[in-house]
């Protein structure tokens, strides 16, 4: 079975052992252990899915101030392979998105990660519903950050209810919210994003959600509209795709998360 996994992150890499040591040390202070499986880099990656008999894996960049969209940006262009599909990003304090937006869908760039808690910003914040707008227009995926977070955040800018209202209000925008809807907020998910016309990412959620409540939530949602994602570095790609072949949905529903969906969302 072939496997795209949604939900990456990788960094340049003169940057990817001070981003990783950063973003442990984050995680330790609010009592949380995390380690990477891989050295973060896109190398690292490949290695990584060369070993778990993964195909293909998106990568999620996120802006932290506005002065670094258009590098990420240009650095996702150049980093476009046959098994590499990279996101840019944007930030919500940038000026002139239009243009980056156009941009990413000249270099064929497919979506973007947007992280509220990292980028400090409530998602249903209307200062950002001309973005959302030119974001349905244009195609382009959205994955949101979703639910909370192991580092310093206040925990409350990217959840449930606003994800459905940004639904509700722009229904052609292709969200994809990352950790099932609310990472470790999964009852929340369940009550209030089940069934919506979103995609939901299966990241981060090993061995914290047990797996009668994510099928239970998986066959609620919609398998058609889930998409397999590791988190990796964060997360051992092999020993996600292990843990999602030994719950209890059916071949076929695992084979449509595992890459099914994903071929459709990416257009591949």
């Amino acid at each position: 079975m072939s496997i795209i996994d949604f939900h990456t992150h990788v960094f340049p890499d003169e940057l990817a052992p001070r981003a990783v040591a950063k973003l442990i040390e984050n995680a330790m202070a609010t009592g949380v252990s995390m380690k990477n499986h891989t050295n973060a880099t896109i190398n690292g990656l490949e290695e990584s899915m060369r070993k778990n008999g993964i195909n293909a894996s998106v990568t999620l960049a996120i802006a932290t101030k506005p002065a670094q969209v258009s590098p990420i940006n240009m650095a996702c262009a150049e980093s476009i392979r046959q098994n590499i599909i990279p996101f840019g990003s944007l930030h919500p304090d940038m000026e002139n998105f239009e243009a980056e937006i156009d941009f990413l869908v000249n270099h064929k760039i497919k979506g973007i990660k947007l992280h509220p808690e990292y980028q400090y910003f409530y998602v249903d914040d209307k200062r950002l519903y001309p973005m959302y707008e030119k974001l349905s227009s244009s195609g382009l995926i959205v994955v949101f950050h979703t639910g909370k977070d192991p580092g310093p955040f206040t925990c409350d800018h990217a959840l449930a209810p606003a994800i459905r209202q940004i639904h509700l209000d722009f229904p052609k925008l292709k969200i994809v919210g990352a950790h099932m809807g609310g990472w470790m907020l999964w009852d929340e998910a369940e009550e209030t994003l089940a069934g919506l016309d979103i995609f939901l990412d299966t990241s981060a959620i090993y061995y914290l959600m047990a797996k009668e409540d994510f099928a239970r939530l998986c066959r609620k949602h919609g398998c058609e509209k889930i998409v397999f994602g590791s988190d990796s570095p964060w997360y051992d790609q092999g020993e996600c795709v292990k843990w999602i072949m030994e719950t209890s949905l059916t071949d076929h529903e695992k084979e449509i998360i595992l890459r099914t969906n994903a071929t459709r969302l990416l257009d591949l």
